[in-house]
């Protein structure tokens, strides 16, 4: 496990870097870059009955507004988010010190900006180091992040399934204009978080800062995802303000986590996009959530276990709160040079729709060094779609898994698969062959 977690080590010790260390007076260049070849299959979906399988008011076959496909890509970020980073620490004498980030995300097939394009969109921040705790101020990972970040022996690439209850909101990632505080007393880890506005626009689609084949360009009448480019701009309303906690327990062998989560939605229009106009579903008010989460190494064998549960609430006007339940468990196990894995994953709607997400990753990682692996996946999600129920914005019908419905509507900003997204009521698979490098 630890010849993989190269990315996911660097992360935790930039956020954690209340931990003693040797102090640096210079800058540090850092990251992950990491890429494949990959095969996504997607059945046909069933979405008649929804506002997926119509056109204006005409209904469209299955065939066409969900159809069978198969293609062939290269992609980023399988395993591992590619990144690359800067950062710098200075002593200051008496246990002070001053310190900063920069960090981007990237996508390596095309040479692009992860994170909508920004250009540092995974974390920029400055910060002090003092004798009771460090504070933070800038974009920064979330406690529930970090938390994740803790315990999966994987690293949150696009094919890690374990994260799937975290990128159910993408505030639960990474957060605009955040000021943060951490301690850390022997194995005892606690974060403190509040954003003035994490990512929450004045309206929320899947339509992002660059347009894509399947999603339109953000724009004032369309709206953009949670955690968008200019999703952040702070309001008199208190659009966006989030808070977020973490307490951990780690030892050698051992890791064991709760967190928490609260954004303010301030009733701000969910929907779809149709044409170049935002069609409401929804007016979201505040979005919970919480996680517990645990992880132990085997010792003398090398085995890692980890399990997660989280379960979030999306507070609407009106009487329909959605609820995502998440389980999800991994198996890690070295043999030689190869680390094999397996990964196991069931995400719902508790009421709702009642839709389903189950799913299986299995993977193998052959390791030329502590830096350099060649590794493989195969796994996939099939949805149920559940009951149909109507939008409480619009009589709008919807059905499906929680993954089939929040990445069209714009809460997640990187979904599983790299981003090839998931029929309703249909399966999906990949199986990919790539490379990762670390610096």
């Amino acid at each position: 496990m630890k010849r993989n977690a190269a990315s996911a080590a660097c992360l935790v010790t930039l956020v954690l870097s209340a931990v003693p260390a040797l102090a640096q007076t210079s800058v540090t260049i850092y990251g992950t870059l990491d890429v494949g070849l990959d095969r996504v299959d997607k059945g046909q979906g069933n979405v008649q009955g929804t506002v997926f399988g119509v056109s204006g008011a005409t209904p469209v076959p299955n065939n066409i507004a969900a159809p069978a496909s198969v293609t062939a890509r290269v992609s980023p970020s399988h395993t591992r988010q590619s990144n690359i980073g800067f950062k710098g620490v200075e002593d200051l004498g008496g246990g002070y010190r001053g310190l900063f980030v920069l960090e981007s995300g990237i996508t390596i097939d095309n040479g692009g900006l992860a994170n909508d394009s920004r250009l540092f969109g995974r974390q920029a921040y400055v910060g002090l180091t003092t004798p009771g705790g460090e504070v933070k101020i800038g974009r920064q990972a979330s406690p529930m992040l970090i938390g994740y970040y803790l315990v999966t022996p994987e690293a949150l690439g696009s094919t890690d399934f374990f994260g799937a209850g975290l990128v159910v909101n993408t505030l639960q990632t990474w957060q605009d204009n955040q000021v943060s505080y951490a301690i850390k007393q022997g194995p005892w880890l606690g974060i403190l978080s509040y954003s003035t506005n994490s990512g929450v626009g004045p309206g929320i689609s899947a339509a992002r800062s660059v347009a894509t084949s399947s999603t339109p360009v953000a724009t004032n009448a369309t709206g953009q995802i949670l955690g968008g480019l200019s999703a952040g701009a702070e309001t008199a309303s208190g659009r966006g303000k989030t808070a977020g906690a973490l307490f951990a327990y780690r030892s050698d062998d051992l890791t064991a986590l709760a967190a928490y989560h609260r954004n303010n939605f301030d009733n701000v229009p969910i929907g779809v996009v149709s044409g170049t106009t935002l069609v409401p579903l929804f007016y979201g008010e505040r979005f919970t959530s919480y996680v517990g989460a645990v992880k132990y190494t085997i010792p003398n064998l090398g085995t890692t276990v980890a399990l997660a549960g989280h379960n979030a609430k999306f507070n609407l006007r009106g009487n329909t709160d959605p609820e995502v339940r998440t389980w999800t468990a991994t198996i890690k196990h070295p043999v030689g040079l190869f680390d094999v894995s397996a990964i196991f994953l069931d995400t719902r709607f508790t009421n709702y729709t009642r839709g389903t997400d189950r799913g299986v990753m299995l993977g193998l990682d052959y390791n030329f060094s502590k830096r350099t692996a060649l590794y493989s996946r195969w796994g996939g999600i099939k949805d149920k779609r559940g009951n149909t129920v109507v939008s409480s914005a619009t009589p709008l019908p919807l059905a499906g898994g929680p993954g089939s419905i929040l990445i069209p509507l714009g809460t997640q900003e990187v979904p599983l698969f790299s981003g090839a997204g998931q029929n309703i009521d249909a399966r999906t698979t990949m199986l990919s062959l790539g490379i990762r490098h670390a610096f």
